[in-house]
């Protein structure tokens, strides 16, 4: 009697179904853990494509105002510590 019960055709169909999502979780080739991981990686990438694109729209207003002498002369002061000769730099430490 419980041999019977065993494999009826309700059972089956559950053992079958149980099989099969445990085969694409975890052994399939495009299984779901590693479509998570690469979801993810993706994720990543595309918020460095966006910093870096901020980066890069930074960088070039940046090269454009060095066209200007004025600005290039404080880019210079600022980021170098390029002075004039006979000029006295003091730096300030702001913590």
């Amino acid at each position: 009697m419980k041999f019977e019960r065993l494999f009826s055709n309700r059972n089956i169909f559950i053992c079958a179904t149980l099989v099969f999502v445990a085969w694409i979780v975890f052994f399939d080739r495009n299984n779901y853990l590693d479509s998570r991981q690469l979801n993810q990686k993706i994720r990543e990438l595309e918020q460095e494509k966006v910093f870096y694109i901020h980066k890069i729209a930074e960088d070039s207003a940046v090269i454009a105002g060095l066209k200007d002498s004025a600005f290039l002369e404080r880019f210079a002061r600022e980021n170098f510590l390029m002075h004039r000769p006979g000029e006295v730099i003091y730096l300030i430490d702001e913590k």
